[in-house]
């Protein structure tokens, strides 16, 4: 089974990455040549490898996955421009248009070159519901991913099956009469490998963003900062109002491997969930995020809202602390602060649970029986 995976990076994180230099970045298992230039001056497959090597978002860990399990598999980033743009040079695809014109004409050119049995592609990506209409074609099996809020602009009509990790979007699409299946989140093992142990820097740590769907999670923080000394890590302050005490305890942004690190550092790390709207309907009775799996996967103590599905990840209270409310939030925050030993053993309890269930190379596992049935 030949599968192209397409990805979407947050802008911000490709931005930075580029600001910096080849030399080092482009540290991986197999030393490549030191270089003076800039990541854009590498040739694709090593910029790729850069990218990916830094271990932000999913980084390759559906292509590995999937590869362990006998698959021809690889990711592209489809808004990663100088790296694709270096792709159309080395293929000697022709560009026309405006930016967006030009990432479908190199993914059009990719999947005429690897040609895939499946292209799986990462929604939250420019590509758009006409240009999957007409690869459609070209491919044996069209299959997206979303777990983020529906645009209003979008039918994903061309899909052969929509996979996510957000039960109402999985309900929602199947109401439509179209095929999904869920697929939680997962952490890759592989981090701790790439991790260097180092003792607790902070007590109390916020990794993540402030978007238009994290509104409620601006006045949280707000809130829990009037009583806690909080070192937040996030993309979108920008979002926070100009008083807010967020900017005040803003430590700056923390991706892939420093953003792992982060929560490896913190005695405690906190989660809050977005607001995820599916065709206007709202869910904030279910937990769902990457945080789960990031912060328990490192072994750092999480604190996260009490959801009703939470249990089917993780035993709450023993393997991660939940709370109901601000009080109960800061209430929580307080008693482990406190009490070491009961804080490391459920960090510990939840780490254990994460490496044995919620691991990408587990979750390749279901994919590739999703796949498999369909071809």
């Amino acid at each position: 089974m030949k599968v192209l995976i397409v990805c979407t990076y947050y802008p911000e994180f490709l931005h930075d990455l580029y600001a910096n230099t080849a030399e080092r970045l482009c540290r991986r298992r197999a030393a490549l040549p030191p270089t003076d230039g800039s990541l854009a001056d590498l040739d694709f497959e090593r910029q790729r490898q850069a990218i990916l090597d830094t271990a932000f978002g999913v980084s390759d860990a559906y292509s590995v996955g999937l590869r362990a399990l006998g698959c021809n598999a690889q990711e592209v980033i489809v808004n990663a421009d100088r790296l694709q743009e270096r792709w159309a040079v080395e293929h000697h695809v022709t560009l026309t248009g405006n930016i967006h014109d030009q990432r479908r004409q190199i993914i059009a050119a990719q999947v005429d070159h690897y040609r895939p049995d499946v292209l799986f592609v990462f929604e939250w990506c420019p590509l758009g519901d006409a240009f999957l209409a007409e690869v459609k074609s070209h491919v044996r099996l069209l299959v997206g991913q979303i777990a983020s809020p529906l645009p209003a602009n979008r039918t994903f009509a061309a899909y052969d099956l929509m996979v996510s990790s957000w039960p109402p979007i999985v309900e929602h699409f199947r109401s439509e009469g179209r095929e999904a299946e869920s697929l939680k989140l997962a952490f890759d093992p592989r981090v701790l490998d790439r991790l260097t142990v180092k003792p607790p820097r902070y007590d109390v740590t916020f990794v993540g963003g402030f978007a238009p769907s994290h509104t409620d999670r601006i006045r949280w923080l707000e809130r829990l900062l009037e009583e806690i000394d909080i070192d937040v890590f996030a993309y979108g302050v920008e979002n926070t109002p100009d008083d807010s005490p967020i900017r005040d305890h803003y430590r700056g942004q923390a991706w892939g491997r420093r953003m792992y690190g982060t929560l490896q550092r913190s005695r405690i790390t906190l989660n809050r969930h977005a607001r995820i709207d599916v065709r206007g309907n709202v869910a904030t009775n279910l937990a769902n995020n990457m945080r789960l799996y990031e912060a328990t996967g490192v072994g750092s103590c999480l604190i996260t809202e009490r959801r009703e599905n939470l249990p089917d990840m993780f035993d709450p209270d023993r393997q991660v602390v939940t709370y109901r409310d601000d009080a109960e939030c800061i209430e929580r925050i307080r008693y482990y602060l406190a009490h070491p030993e009961e804080r490391k053993a459920i960090a510990k309890a939840g780490q254990q649970r994460t490496l044995h269930e919620h691991t990408y190379p587990a979750r390749m596992k279901e994919l590739y029986h999703m796949l498999h049935q369909r071809l």
